[in-house]
């Protein structure tokens, strides 16, 4: 990692005396698309509530997936209209003269702009942009204003969710990265069902081979790649949970395969019930061309559940301290018969998979929603 890159380590719990409660805290998104910083950021601001912060969530542009409790600008969809963008900004501004709170923070680029501009026009001492991706997803135009506004202090700090996700804005320059720290994601353990109950529970057969997927259908999460694994793995059949933008493509291509009676789609399952998606697979597909730190996969990892990813930076890190996890877990995009022949390594070789399981298990304590949450704590309460 770039020696001007920062990491925030776990450390023993604040006791209450060293928090200076209460902190009224914003966190601000383009859009709530049931994306992982969306979902990252209701978490936490729940956890915080608890703690006994004041946190409200606001995003500029509405989604069906807005929490009812959330304040948004926008009654219409995304707009890149100059016009449009500028009211929204000076309303963030009006909005947090008057709220005034202690810290607000950022979700997505477009959003992480507004942070740091609005945030200090409005005198918001503290000022976060976080991030969810690799600086090359996004849009040229956005990482320019992004590396200009921590540069020049607009950001008071930029937390970036993985160490992978950092190294991509290295090329910021000392002024940026002396304000960049990395805050891993973390998640909650998933709730584990009787495996015949939460097929049952999801409408999917009772018996027999199930893979799955699950996550935003898009290019990103490709789901394209784990259709065309299924001809190969005789009787198995998949079910891709989650909706997209290429929801309708995927159809198509599962249709035009033959494969409608082996692929069982099923819309965003309610996190109160996701752990019936991980009770009633028997592998978790994870091709994804690119990631910052998946919450699913650290589902997964949370669930014991053999997780087979593509091979890149994210993943790389996520199993970094297992040698067994990253010799057999990560494999390359461009070699289909690579990811058939460890699919049936997987489920012909029982000790192997039990070891797996095991080295699961020892990974878990890693990416605790806990210790995320006290690292965002520290980060907000720090002088």
């Amino acid at each position: 990692m770039n020696e001007h890159v920062r990491r925030i380590d776990v450390a023993p719990a604040l006791a209450p005396d060293e928090l200076h409660r209460p902190r009224r805290v914003v966190f601000l998104g383009t859009a709530h698309d049931n994306g992982g910083s969306s979902v990252l950021a209701g978490n936490l601001a729940r956890a915080m509530r608890a703690q006994g912060y004041d946190v409200e969530e606001w995003y500029l542009f509405s989604s069906p997936a807005d929490p009812e409790h959330a304040q948004v600008f926008s009654g219409a969809g995304r707009s890149s209209s100059p016009l449009q963008l500028a009211r929204l900004f000076w309303r963030v501004v009006h909005e947090l003269r008057a709220r005034k709170p202690d810290v607000v923070i950022g979700l997505q680029p477009l959003s992480n702009l507004v942070v740091g501009a609005a945030g200090r026009l409005a005198g918001i001492p503290k000022r976060i942009a976080t991030l969810h991706n690799p600086a090359g997803e996004f849009r040229p135009s956005l990482m320019r204003l992004d590396r200009i506004c921590g540069s020049l202090g607009l950001y008071t700090q930029v937390v970036a969710c993985s160490a992978s996700v950092a190294e991509t804005f290295r090329h910021n320059g000392a002024r940026y990265c002396d304000r960049l720290a990395v805050i891993r994601n973390g998640h909650a353990p998933p709730a584990v069902v009787e495996r015949r109950q939460a097929r049952a529970e999801l409408g999917l057969p009772l018996e027999g081979v199930l893979l799955g997927q699950i996550g935003r259908i898009s290019a990103q999460k490709n789901q394209d790649f784990s259709v065309s694994l299924l001809p190969g793995i005789a009787g198995a059949q998949l079910v891709l949970a989650g909706s997209g933008p290429d929801e309708a493509a995927v159809k198509a291509r599962i249709a035009a395969q033959g494969l409608s009676d082996r692929v069982h789609l099923r819309s965003a399952i309610d996190h109160s019930r996701i752990g019936a998606f991980y009770s009633c697979v028997d592998l978790v597909l994870f091709p994804s061309r690119f990631e910052g730190l998946s919450l699913a996969a650290i589902e997964a990892v949370h669930a014991g559940v053999p997780l087979l990813c593509s091979d890149i930076p994210s993943f790389r890190e996520l199993f970094a301290s297992r040698p067994l996890l990253t010799s057999t877990l990560l494999l390359p995009l461009s070699d289909r018969n690579a990811w058939l022949a460890r699919i049936h390594t997987l489920f012909d070789d029982a000790l192997l998979r039990k070891e797996i399981v095991a080295e699961l298990k020892a990974l878990s304590p890693s990416y605790t929603f806990e210790r995320m949450t006290h690292d965002y704590v520290r980060l907000i309460e720090a002088a």
